[in-house]
């Protein structure tokens, strides 16, 4: 019996489709997408008129090098050494003044175990009350 079934089937009718409505709206889409590219191409050169155009390589400025390292660095050797090694005021308000590294060192040395305890702040003295010349 199944197989009686199947021999009595029909096949669908395939579906009548025209082609030329289809050609039509392909055609129709591949125009709008030329003059799309166009107006977009006219777009283009009108906005930006070189854009389109080949590109010019622009060279770049070359890098402002030291032409003698050598000098530099002696010259900041030496504005490092003549640092450590004088006078100057940190901060004249407040008494903070640099000296020299090596007389900064004897200094720590001469305070021996207590080298790294805090300094006592000193409070200055009237003028008149060391005994000293006015």
């Amino acid at each position: 019996m199944p197989n009686d079934d199947m021999g009595k089937r029909t096949l669908p009718q395939p579906p009548e489709v025209s082609d030329r409505p289809i050609l039509i709206i392909v055609g129709g889409f591949l125009i709008f997408v030329g003059i799309a590219i166009a107006g977009l191409l006219l777009f283009v050169t009108r906005e930006a008129p070189g854009a389109l155009g080949p590109r010019v390589e622009r060279q770049f400025p070359q890098p402002a090098l030291q032409t003698l390292p050598q000098n530099d660095l002696a010259h900041f050797e030496a504005s490092q050494r003549s640092a450590l090694s004088g006078y100057a005021w940190v901060d004249r308000d407040r008494g903070v003044a640099r000296i020299p590294i090596d007389e900064a060192m004897r200094m720590i040395t001469a305070r021996g175990e207590h080298a790294y305890d805090p300094l006592q702040p000193s409070s200055p003295s009237p003028a008149g009350a060391r005994g000293g010349s006015p």
